[in-house]
This record gives C-alpha cells, sequence and structure tokens, in this order.
C-alpha cells in the first residue's frame, strides 16, 4: 500500500517524514484516546525521577498537560512551532524556580518512552504493523525532544543575559540611590540644621515689644524648617536605608516600619520568626525594596486601617509577608495594566527573579491583599538558620 507523506522543517532546517496514512492517523488518535491515562503515568514517572522537584505538584499536572498536548500535536502536524513557543515560555517562567536543562528534557524522554510502551502494547499482535509505527513514530519522538531541549536553553541563554543586565542596572541605581541619601544627610541635611540653630539663636535674642511680629516670623520659619528636615530624613531614608547597610535587614525592617506607621497613621504588627540568617546584598536589597513597595500600594491604594508584616524562614529559604485589610482588589486586572506600564506587580516579581525568588499576590475586591516573597537559601546557609524561632517565642511588635 502506497501511502503520500509531507516533509517538516524545523528552525534548525532538520526534518522528519510525517506519514499521510490511516495507520499513522490511528496512531495520534490512540494517544489522545488514552491521554489522561498515559499522562497519569508519565506524571509519576517523573516524581520517581525526581524530576522538577522545584515545582508543586499543581504546576506539574498543569505543566505535564500543556506538554502531552502540544507533544501529540506535534506528532500530528509535523510542526514543532508550539512546542517551540512551549519550551521558550517555559524557560522564562521556570528560571528562576531552579529548574535545570536536564530536567527539561528528562521529562521529554520520559513522555517519548511512555508513549512508545503504549504504541507497543497496542501493535505488538502484528510485528510487520509493529515495525512501521515505530518506524513513524521514533523519528519523530527524537526530534520532538531535540527541539524542546534547544528552544529551552536557547531562551534560558537570553534570560540569564537579560537577568545579568537587570542586576548590573539594580546595582548602579541602588549605589546612586545610597549616594544620594548620603549627600541629603550629610550635607543638606547638615545645611538645614545649621539654619535652625542660627534661628534658634535669633529667637533668644533680646527684642523689643515692637519686634513681636519679628519674633512671630522666626518661630513659624522655625517651624517650617523643622518640618522640612523631617522630609529631608524621609527622603534620604526611602532612597536608601543606612541600617541596611550598617545593621542588616531586621534592623532596617523595624526602623521603616515605625517611621512609616507614624506618617500614615495605619497600625502596623511587625511579626518575625527567625536567626540572623545571613543573605547577600541582592537578597537584603530585593526584600526591603518589596516592603517598602507593597507598603506604599497599602498606603496611597488599599484604604486599610491595619497592616501585618511578617518575616520569617520557610523549607528551603526565607519568606516575607504583607497582609493588609483593605479593600482588595482584581489581581488578574491589575497584572494587565501593570504589562502595560512596567509597574506595580511586575516590578516586584522580576526583582524576585533576579536573586531566584517568587512574589505571590492575593487579593480579591473586599478581602484585603496578601503580598508573599520567598527567596531560596543553599544548603549551606539553611543550617545556619535551622533551628526557627517561633513566632509566639520571638513575638510581635505594633507600631
Amino acid at each position: 500500500m502506497k501511502s503520500s507523506a509531507k516533509q517538516i522543517d524545523n528552525h534548525e532546517n532538520r526534518s522528519w517524514t510525517v506519514p499521510e496514512s490511516e495507520l499513522f492517523r490511528e496512531l495520534v488518535a490512540h494517544l489522545r484516546l488514552k491521554r489522561a491515562l498515559l499522562r497519569e503515568d508519565w506524571a509519576q514517572r517523573v516524581h520517581n525521577a525526581q524530576l522538577l522537584t522545584a515545582m508543586t505538584s499543581e504546576e506539574i499536572l498543569r505543566e505535564t498537560t500543556a506538554i502531552y498536548d502540544n507533544y501529540v500535536r506535534a506528532l500530528e502536524t509535523g510542526s514543532v512551532r508550539d512546542l517551540q513557543a512551549y519550551a521558550r515560555d517555559l524557560s522564562r517562567r521556570m528560571i528562576h524556580r531552579g529548574v535545570e536543562t536536564h530536567e527539561v528534557l528528562g521529562i521529554v524522554l520520559l513522555l517519548r518512552d511512555v508513549l512508545a510502551r503504549s504504541l507497543f502494547k497496542k501493535y505488538h499482535g502484528s510485528f510487520e504493523l509493529l515495525s512501521r509505527v515505530f518506524d513513524a513514530y521514533e523519528p519523530a519522538a527524537n526530534r520532538i525532544a531535540h527541539t524542546v531541549a534547544v528552544s529551552f536553553v536557547e531562551q534560558r541563554e537570553r534570560v540569564i543575559r537579560r537577568q545579568q543586565k537587570a542586576i548590573q542596572i539594580l546595582h548602579v541605581q541602588e549605589e546612586e540611590r545610597k549616594r544620594i541619601s548620603r549627600e541629603l544627610h550629610d550635607e543638606v541635611g547638615q545645611a538645614l540644621t545649621a539654619i535652625n540653630t542660627h534661628l534658634a539663636l535669633a529667637k533668644r535674642a533680646r527684642l523689643g515689644d515692637h519686634d513681636a511680629q519679628l519674633r512671630a516670623g522666626i518661630a513659624e520659619v522655625e517651624k517650617l524648617l523643622l518640618g522640612a528636615i523631617d522630609r529631608m530624613h524621609s527622603f534620604a531614608r526611602d532612597l536608601r536605608s543606612a541600617a541596611l547597610d550598617d545593621l542588616g535587614l531586621l534592623p532596617a525592617l523595624r526602623s521603616y516600619l515605625k517611621d512609616y506607621a507614624e506618617r500614615t497613621g495605619l497600625l502596623v504588627r511587625f511579626e518575625r520568626a527567625w536567626q540572623d540568617v545571613p543573605l547577600t546584598s541582592e537578597q537584603k536589597t530585593a526584600l526591603f525594596r518589596i516592603a517598602q513597595e507593597s507598603l506604599t500600594n497599602v498606603a496611597k491604594h488599599a484604604q486599610a486601617t491595619e497592616v501585618v508584616v511578617t518575616l520569617g524562614l520557610v523549607k528551603n529559604g526565607i519568606q516575607l509577608r504583607i497582609k493588609d485589610n483593605g479593600k482588595g482588589f482584581a489581581v488578574r486586572r491589575q497584572r494587565s495594566v501593570a504589562e502595560k506600564k512596567r509597574l506595580g506587580l511586575l516590578g516586584m516579581q522580576e526583582r524576585m527573579r533576579l536573586v531566584n525568588g517568587r512574589c505571590i499576590v492575593q487579593s480579591a475586591p473586599g478581602r484585603g491583599t496578601t503580598v508573599r516573597v520567598e527567596i531560596p537559601l543553599p544548603a549551606q546557609r539553611q543550617s545556619v538558620c535551622s533551628k526557627t524561632v517561633s513566632l509566639e517565642s520571638e513575638g510581635s511588635r505594633a507600631y
């Protein structure tokens, strides 16, 4: 029996032959019919092989479903474009979670073998038929595995280059913030303080009764100047917390939250459950900046009366959580706006990705908002903080 065939090229001009025969259509239909059973078998083998360990079970279910459907579609059509796009998207989403190239290639090869076993079971009664099935299936399956791996690696390299550039930019920005903050505090602050001292001396000078208006004017200028000094110090702290550089994350957060509560009038509770965890400068800065951004959003938009900030250890890492009792919002709608403006939620998520962390925002209209960020810690640093202090023993502080 003669069968026509179509030649399919991938992005590297390599190709495989996809038979346009009744047998091949039957093969694809079988894989679609057995989709649930085969995907479950595959997911179990992924788990047994300890692949994708950085992902949750829900994420693994979602990803294996998407890969299976794209895989079978590529077999059916001969087009690897969907798989290439999916592999690139997977790389963008999962590189910050620690998913490695060998894991992605491993799960695709496991899927290839699971499907091959199913086809063998269906066609093993006829050696000739089985040979024809595998003559068609194996070249396509191997090409798909190669395509996914190459696309994942290429995108991974692009993501890494962008991250390295973004880290350099953030480092320059933080250094500039530090410089401006220091100049505000040391030069502008000292100048304003000197002016205030001279005003105080002038106010204490012996003035006659006819100088009462002048005395009142000096007092008013002094009041305005003291307000300007307070605002200047606040701006300097927002630009770069000296406590973050000199004392570490925990004292810097305490200082910032106290000042924030005084400025906004919100009830702020700070709960902490950790020991002195050794963090890199980039990690400390990322956590502090996200706390600032989240609390600024609470003050501007949430219409909240209370906010709870929690800093503690979780399995394999450190977690910062900011929870308010405000009006909440629709996260998907806000993310769509953020994608257009490159602000807000996406900014926090991108900052976390640069330190291999993740940022999760949970909110709904009328139900408040919770921002949770987590940064993984290497094994050697986890051992330093293996004895976690409980929230009850460490306590909480209200500002």
